[in-house]
């Protein structure tokens, strides 16, 4: 049986034979996301069933009449003078598919929608450009925006009238009003400055350029952390007295803080906020991994999404705060957090997918949100494991209707070699439960960002497994996403789809360059560079700003630089100049960083809470880097102070003035904080030199007389046989 005409349309007869055809070909194992059903055929199918998209096949045979945002929308719409209904959404959100479910796979909501409107749907993870342009419209109008993102615009893509997500009632009784009002000559002029109205409000915002520039001083750094205090929980940890989202970028800004003023209250914070996320309910305790955030302020009960950019960012900020404190709870956060990502968010090629639903099927088959986390004492019982009743909090009431969301108390003692083994029983026998869906498009710079972290934990914990998954991800990344000039922002269907955004490049870049120290391969070092010189290319417009996309949007060009659930494009091309920066002679990586950071002091200035990324960046770009590990001497040394060493990889053609170089005159490498045994050093004969001297090259191991704490100074001199470099100081900050 051939698919129906959706209501209220008069499609043409060739599309919709294409259509169909394209339906037809998916073959005998595709299952259409739809309940109405012929037989074992869809009823409807739209033109999303051409698109690569995972979110926008969910919607392929809705009755809805669904176009992929493209020239074409526009273009209809502009031809058949009708308003566009847009939604935006992704594949794991869990309001966008009730809202699927009420209204979007209704015929009689359908049949409003279709003749009143040009349907169109969005992918917010495949358009984050487009994504951010409308999300701002919903905000400026409602004061608050979510997903879906539902947004009625003009022929010319212009927005007159928001709104997330809408109960079924509510949306027919919207949907008719606007149509109604469309077709009332007396009423478009009001329409119309609506939508004036709305598009400039959000052309100030979203293509805002600073024409000056402000200082940012220890001030400025130390309002953020001002702020943060007066945000944060004191009795829960986190930034919310409500729903709680990790934030991750607040914490590695107090991380920072910390290690360069020694502010105690910025690891006090952070420590709080970090311990109960490893206790509480967010963090995915039977498998590993976290959810996206809570819907309560003691981290208990997830919304239950599970997102990559939120496994990459958490765990990079859980090996920073052990770097710091040698804590095993939060290495074993990190680390179950990479079991997870290899275990079930891989792909055969070595690349990473995009998320997890919240939902899955219940044991009586109907869709719930947590199904597949939360526990019951009786399940436990099933298993036999009883035990784990008490230890994970399964015998407190439960916060859901259907089950217990496994936590711990973060103030008491855990045995977490007896608790692993328990969970990892109850992972086992979760199997049998039906998993949650997962969005298996790669995205290209949420990649880059668990690359990043993997890159650095092998080095922080001396582990080679992590910087070689890095690698096979890395190596999957350049083979499909790279063509030579541009990198694509996805893979799915077997192929590469759009160019990559601003964020893309970066973050994939920051990547390649964590790599590139991990692992001593200048292949990656190489990469990263390509892959600045492309972002400078494409999205740079002459001012120091940086556009989120290179082609510009229905309003003109996209800028973003306030720092979300994840850092803006433009916050993570600071980072990147600045780290390039320091590991490069080429002053036009400097002069780029300094026009950046520049363009952006002003609002960073105003609002740095708006930028945590952005902050971190920018006194990178000053005073260097402050972790553990740090680039010395334009990138020809790198330094890594451990609990019982120095380590110094010292760059072909160069070497470091030893501690005692043998000639007064010299500036020999020292420790100011901690007494080390300095190895002797090589002879060399400099030509500058009447004496011989002795020198470091290569690999160096400095033992220290006992373990660092506090700040530790390390001064250095690096030359090559023609000339030395300004003598350069690194500062470690140790507890």
């Amino acid at each position: 049986m051939a698919a129906q005409l959706p209501p209220g349309t008069d499609r043409d007869a060739q599309v919709h034979a294409r259509l169909e055809s394209i339906y037809l070909s998916k073959g005998p194992d595709y299952t259409p996301r739809t309940h109405l059903m012929d037989g074992d055929r869809a009823r409807y199918v739209n033109r999303l069933i051409d698109e690569p998209s995972p979110y926008l096949l969910q919607h392929a045979h809705n009755p809805v009449d669904w176009r992929p945002w493209s020239e074409d929308a526009l273009a209809e719409a502009a031809r058949r003078d009708m308003p566009i209904f847009l939604s935006v959404g992704y594949a794991t959100c869990h309001w966008c598919h009730v809202m699927e479910e009420e209204s979007f796979d209704n015929e009689a909501v359908a049949e409003i929608l279709n003749k009143n409107f040009i349907p169109v749907k969005i992918d917010r993870e495949q358009h984050p450009e487009l994504d951010h342009l409308y999300i701002t419209a919903t905000q400026l109008q409602n004061g608050h925006a979510g997903w879906p993102n539902s947004v009625f615009l003009m022929p010319d893509a212009r927005p007159f009238h928001t709104a997330g997500y809408m109960p079924r009632d509510h949306f027919m009784q919207i949907i008719a009003a606007i149509g109604q009002s469309w077709r009332e000559p007396v009423r478009r002029p009001e329409i119309e400055a609506l939508a004036n109205n709305l598009s400039d409000a959000v052309r100030r915002l979203t293509q805002m350029r600073s024409g000056i520039s402000a200082a940012l001083t220890e001030d400025t750094y130390a309002l953020a952390a001002t702020q943060l205090e007066q945000m944060h929980n004191a009795l829960e940890g986190g930034f919310s007295q409500t729903q709680q989202f990790p934030q991750e970028g607040y914490l590695l800004f107090l991380l920072d803080h910390w290690r360069r003023t020694g502010d105690d209250s910025a690891l006090t914070m952070a420590f709080e906020t970090l311990d109960a996320i490893a206790a509480g309910g967010i963090h995915a305790h039977a498998g590993g991994g976290f959810h996206r955030y809570t819907v309560d302020p003691n981290w208990r009960t997830p919304h239950f999404e599970k997102m990559l950019y939120n496994q990459a960012q958490l765990a990079r900020v859980f090996v920073q705060a052990w770097e710091i404190t040698g804590a095993a709870h939060y290495r074993r956060a990190a680390e179950r957090t990479f079991d997870y990502v290899a275990r079930d968010m891989t792909d055969p090629d070595g690349a990473f997918y995009a998320a997890e639903d919240a939902d899955s099927r219940a044991s009586n088959g109907e869709l719930e949100e947590g199904a597949f986390y939360v526990w019951t004492p009786e399940d436990l019982a099933t298993h036999g494991l009883t035990d784990a009743t008490n230890a994970l909090g399964l015998d407190d009431a439960p916060t859901l209707d259907h089950g217990g969301v496994p936590h711990l108390d973060p103030f008491a003692d855990t045995d977490f070699d007896r608790l692993d083994l328990m969970l990892d029983a109850m992972r086992e026998a979760r199997e049998t439960r039906v998993r949650p869906l997962r969005d298996d498009k790669i995205i290209a710079g949420w990649n880059g960002l668990m690359i990043r972290t993997l890159a650095e934990a092998s080095e922080a914990f001396g582990n080679r497994a992590y910087s070689q998954m890095a690698v096979q991800a890395a190596d999957s990344l350049w083979r499909r996403f790279w063509d030579g000039e541009k990198l694509a922002r996805f893979w799915a269907d077997g192929a590469a789809h759009e160019q990559g955004a601003l964020q893309d490049h970066v973050w994939v870049a920051l990547g390649f360059l964590a790599l590139g120290d991990a692992t001593g391969a200048a292949v990656w070092t190489d990469r990263a560079r390509l892959l600045t010189a492309a972002m400078t290319r494409d999205f740079a417009d002459g001012t120091g700003r940086l556009k989120m996309a290179a082609l510009d949007g229905p309003l003109g060009p996209i800028y973003d630089s306030t720092d979300g659930a994840v850092p803006s494009g433009e916050s993570s091309a600071l980072e990147l100049l600045a780290l390039s920066t320091r590991r490069s002679t080429d002053l036009a990586l400097e002069e780029s960083a300094l026009d950046l950071k520049n363009a952006l002091s002003a609002p960073l200035a105003e609002q740095p809470l708006l930028r945590p990324d952005a902050l971190i960046a920018a006194r990178i770009l000053d005073d260097g880097e402050s972790g553990r590990r740090q680039s010395l001497a334009r990138g020809t040394v790198r330094a890594h102070l451990l609990s019982d060493r120095l380590d110094l990889i010292i760059a072909d053609g160069w070497h470091v003035n030893a501690a005692q170089p043998g000639a007064d005159w010299l500036i020999g490498a020292s420790l100011q904080g901690t007494s080390a045994a300095w190895p002797e050093g090589k002879p060399f004969e400099a030509g500058f030199a009447d004496a011989e001297i002795r020198v470091y090259d290569g690999r160096v191991s400095v033992p220290l007389d006992n373990a660092p704490s506090g700040k530790i100074i390390l001064t250095l001199q690096v030359c090559s046989h023609e000339i030395c470099l300004e003598p350069e100081e690194a500062t470690f900050r140790l507890p």
